[in-house]
């Protein structure tokens, strides 16, 4: 694996701040899902995880719980 320029390295940064502050987010409409989901593919290829090489990740396959499902337990 080639070693990342200052721009790559900046990228990547920059998706983890991205990412992590995504998934402070309790209660995400699935538009947020599936930007959460694009984030974590593109960190995930970038750093070549091999737990990536043979999954397909599909998204999002359902809406996120609303608060109410979330305080009723569901």
């Amino acid at each position: 694996m080639p070693i990342p320029t200052k721009e790559e390295l900046t990228e990547r940064a920059q998706l983890v701040r991205i990412h992590e502050a995504n998934c402070h987010i309790d209660f995400p409409t699935p538009e947020e899902i599936a930007f959460r989901l694009a984030i974590m593919k593109r960190l995930g290829l970038g750093l070549g995880l091999k737990e990536l090489r043979t999954v397909t990740i599909d998204g999002p396959g359902k809406a996120a719980a609303t608060p109410a499902q979330k305080r009723e337990g569901r």
